[in-house]
């Protein structure tokens, strides 16, 4: 037990412990709710999966295709005069408190920028297929940071919940009962005293009326 064993002290640790009990149904409700909106966008992400798989397949597709066409310097060569037509702008949104980036990608409309001798219709599909999947990419990568964030928002609720539950809330229970049961034994040994006391003042009493009658006879 730490502290005196006081009025105070108990009254203390009660609220104390009242405190905590309030905190763990607080974190218990969040971390249910937490789980709740985990789930719903991990199956977010996993569609952002798949249509980024079969966006980046198809114009992986028409870029092997390109190759085998053109020849792979050929088809580097051409892509080295494609200027970079997209940029990526990240900002920031908060779900239930949590940091949850948005990643949007800023595209121009597709234009080939190498002339068309010498290069084939697959290298221009793949070229079109790759920028049609950036958004895809962003939104999947977006995706997987709110999802990563929400699990780690989890974990701590779920250790801050393991800690009053294991540790907190366990020593309050036993430093609120160790305080009360010193209380209830001060109470029994002031109740004894005062028994005793009363006793004995009664005592004093008989002996000093039993003199008085031996002094009147």
């Amino acid at each position: 037990m730490t502290g005196p064993a006081t009025r105070s002290r108990w009254l203390e640790l009660a609220a104390a412990r009242e405190a905590a009990r309030r905190g763990r149904e607080l974190l218990d409700e969040k971390r249910e709710i937490l789980q709740r909106e985990l789930t719903r966008q991990a199956a977010a992400r996993r569609k952002a999966m798949q249509k980024a798989a079969a966006a980046l397949g198809a114009a992986r597709a028409a870029y092997r295709e390109a190759q085998i066409e053109m020849g792979s310097d050929a088809v580097d060569a051409a892509a080295l005069a494609q200027p970079p037509a997209a940029a990526a702008e990240i900002g920031e949104r908060r779900i239930l408190g949590v940091s949850a980036p948005t990643v949007i990608v800023r595209t121009r409309p597709w234009r080939m920028a190498w002339g068309p001798g010498g290069t084939t219709e697959s290298l221009d599909r793949a070229a079109a297929l790759h920028a049609a999947a950036l958004p895809l990419l962003a939104e999947l990568v977006q995706a997987e940071l709110v999802v990563r964030n929400l699990s780690r928002a989890l974990a701590r609720a779920n250790r801050r919940l393991n800690a009053l539950e294991i540790v907190v809330l366990p020593e309050l229970d036993r430093e609120v009962r160790e305080v009360a049961g010193a209380l209830e034994e001060e109470e029994r040994d002031e109740s004894f005293r005062r028994k005793r006391w009363f006793r004995a003042r009664q005592h004093r009493v008989r002996s000093a009326e039993d003199e008085n009658d031996a002094a009147a006879s």
